[in-house]
């Protein structure tokens, strides 16, 4: 490899083995060795959505990507990777940042309006919760159905197709941007397309690591069989379909329900449950559980025999009091009653 200083220029001119001419800013300072590697995850978004059936196929039935386990997975391979490699400890690794690419669609048929509903409340979460970094990029379908399908049996549209290109872009743009910068060490890459093909190589070519973690079925050849002379990725490719049940997101109804420890109200007895008491609330084992439903229902069934007399002992009052005024009230209406047959006038 060649190289000379260039007047005026803080960095060199690098002539790369394959015979192009780059300059590599700031090439001519030490290289700063830090104590542990800077991960940076980059996730297109979109392609993941529009091949998310390969995985519906290797799982035999629906299936949802849990995206907080992305990174865990990403990880913890990469710990292994290290360890393995060094036969000691691996160096400690820190995610920098994680960036979600996307479309957001506008301009939609109406009908299709609870979809982009059901999209930002996903995008939401993937921000909210998830603390991703997301890039959108608006794609106006014309008032036309998003999914194809739609289009194609209720409209009779087959010439109009979304464009999507600018997620590439932007994505191998900022992989390209963060790497000129030195903010990270490893780029974590989900993706499939070969349209990343050059910006992965100038990546590495910048002295950055790639791990990618792609689909398989759905991704370019090279990335899956790599030629000797022409690599994008510095460690084993990673599928989805060799994690598939961990990174599944697990329904509600799936999910295993935490499991609290008390101390019986009762007799102390250390036991576990689902139920989550509230603050202050006594807990009762088994048995004493059983002990306080029936003591419960005692107290319960007292207080109604006592509502019942007390009931009824109202009950008899009340009757002797309407017997008595009615008396009074008969008395009274003979008093003033006209003789059978006498006409009311004066």
């Amino acid at each position: 490899m060649m190289e000379h200083q260039e007047a005026g220029y803080e960095g060199r001119r690098v002539v790369a083995d394959h015979g192009v001419t780059e300059f590599v800013r700031g090439a001519a300072r030490p290289h700063v060795r830090h104590s542990l590697l800077r991960c940076m995850t980059f996730i297109d978004g979109s392609w993941l959505y529009h091949n998310q059936d390969m995985l519906v196929r290797a799982h035999g039935g629906p299936y949802k990507i849990d995206f907080s386990k992305i990174n865990v997975v990403a990880l913890r391979y990469l710990r292994q990777y290290y360890q393995n490699l060094l036969q000691n400890e691996p160096p400690p690794l820190d995610l920098v940042r994680t960036y979600y690419y996307a479309s957001v669609p506008f301009n939609v048929h109406p009908e299709d309006a609870p979809k982009l509903e059901d999209q930002r409340k996903f995008y939401s979460i993937l921000s909210e919760s998830l603390g991703f970094n997301l890039v959108l990029h608006e794609i106006d379908f014309r008032g036309h159905f998003m999914a194809m399908q739609d289009r194609i049996t209720r409209e009779g549209e087959t010439n109009f197709t979304p464009k999507e290109r600018t997620i590439d872009m932007a994505m191998g743009t900022d992989m390209l941007y963060f790497s000129a910068i030195n903010a990270f060490d490893i780029a974590i890459a989900v993706l499939g397309d070969a349209d990343y093909q050059p910006a992965l190589e100038r990546v590495r070519q910048l002295g950055k690591r790639i791990l990618i973690l792609t689909i398989g079925g759905s991704a370019a050849y090279d990335y899956i069989f790599p030629k000797p002379t022409q690599r994008f990725s510095d460690f084993p490719v990673l599928r989805f379909q060799d994690y598939l049940e961990e990174l599944r997101l697990i329904p509600k109804n799936e999910r295993e329900k935490p499991v609290y420890k008390y101390n019986c109200a009762r007799c102390g007895k250390e036991f576990e449950s689902t139920y989550k008491a509230a603050p202050k609330q006594n807990m009762y084992c088994d048995e004493h559980r059983i002990w306080r439903n029936n003591n419960n229902q005692n107290n319960n069934n007292g207080a109604e025999e006592s509502g019942r007399e007390e009931a009824a002992a109202n009950g008899t009052a009340s009757a002797e009091v309407l017997r008595e005024r009615t008396t009074q009230g008969e008395s009274a209406a003979g008093d003033n009653a006209l003789p059978a047959g006498e006409p009311s006038g004066n």
